[in-house]
């Protein structure tokens, strides 16, 4: 999935490869027991699992983690206990080099793998649970290399039991999973040769998989679907939208957050968005401009929506787009949210 400013510079095809290009990170504040329970938010970026309050100051890291690592995407578990995320770090010397998912509590105890990437250039990513917290849903994807050449990607959506150990693909071609809140059915970004092409919904055992909007809209790029946690509606970011009925007039740096980017500086000229859709794909309401690609968090009341990007901690309050800049500085250019409380 493209990210314009990656805390993990680039997973770059090279020479039929996968190469690391790990950026230094900025040096992190130090860890300690409890900080990610007093925590109200935790962000996921290069210095580590930050536990942030609620100006956005970090209180410290929930755990210490392996030396030139870089976590992602990571979610709560429905205790509200502990975390499971996205890790990558250096090349393991019998699976080579991946990411895997591991969890750890908020006090900082019981870090371990979920899942282990299982040879070299496999990447797991965008852990999901359950209302029970017993399934796991998450994104897979693996470099296929022909003749020593890279000749591209190998996608799906898993679904683990994690009592049982029981794993299966449910979806081909999918990233970046969202459960609905009634369990019943994911949404995803739907992928044509490894390149988001739109957002899909299936059943959670991967039938009647189809486009997700019952609209014309459209985008050149999608990423970070998540449903809100009251009523049935997901917010993701998105750029380069375009429908066929007659837009409202775009204004330029309407809603643009003070530190962000010009939407005519974004990547390749495409200003990114905060969008947000009800759950039956009927509409689509844009109630941001964040002038990068961003990982949406919700409130815990779903009243607002808060992302880093651009060197700042932004909160959107969703009834109005009023966006406010918590805090600037080197940890907020990017990272993956947790709003905890």
């Amino acid at each position: 999935m493209r990210r314009r400013a990656a805390y993990i510079a680039a997973l770059l095809v090279a020479g039929g490869a996968f190469v690391a290009c790990v950026t230094a990170p900025p040096p992190p504040p130090p860890s300690g027991q409890g900080v990610g329970q007093n925590a109200n938010f935790v962000l996921a970026n290069p210095a580590g699992l930050l536990a942030l309050d609620g100006t956005g100051h970090a209180l410290g890291r929930v755990v210490d983690l392996p030396p030139q690592s870089a976590p992602a995407t990571p979610t709560l578990h429905p205790s509200g206990k502990s975390l499971v995320f996205a890790i990558t770090q250096q090349p393991n010397k019998k699976t080579g080099f991946g990411s895997d998912l591991f969890t750890v509590n908020l006090d900082g105890t019981g870090l371990r793998p979920v899942v282990e990437h299982e040879a070299d250039n496999v990447f797991y990513a965008s852990p999901r649970f359950d209302s029970t917290g017993n399934v796991l849903y998450f994104h897979r994807r693996a470099a296929l290399i022909q003749g020593g050449s890279f000749i591209g990607n190998e996608d799906g959506i898993f679904r683990l039991d994690l009592r049982s150990g029981e794993r299966k693909q449910v979806v081909r071609d999918g990233a970046d999973p969202a459960l609905s809140p009634d369990g019943t059915w994911i949404v995803y970004v739907h992928l044509t040769q490894g390149q988001p092409d739109g957002l899909w919904r299936a059943n959670v055992d991967g039938t009647d998989a189809r486009p997700f909007f019952k609209t014309k809209d459209t985008w050149w790029y999608m990423q970070a679907p998540r449903f809100g946690p009251v009523g049935c509606q997901i917010v993701f970011s998105a750029a380069g939208h375009s429908v066929t009925a007659a837009p409202a007039p775009y204004v330029a740096g309407a809603n643009l957050p003070a530190g962000a980017h010009k939407p005519g500086l974004a990547h390749l000229n495409i200003p990114s968005d905060l969008d947000i859709a009800p759950c039956d794909g009927s509409s689509v309401k844009t109630i941001a401009t964040t002038g990068d690609d961003v990982v949406p968090a919700w409130s815990p009341t779903g009243n607002e929506i808060a992302y880093v990007g651009t060197g700042a901690f932004f909160v959107v309050t969703n009834a109005n787009g009023n966006v406010r800049t918590l805090i600037q500085g080197q940890d907020f250019f990017f990272g993956d949210l947790v709003w905890l409380k």
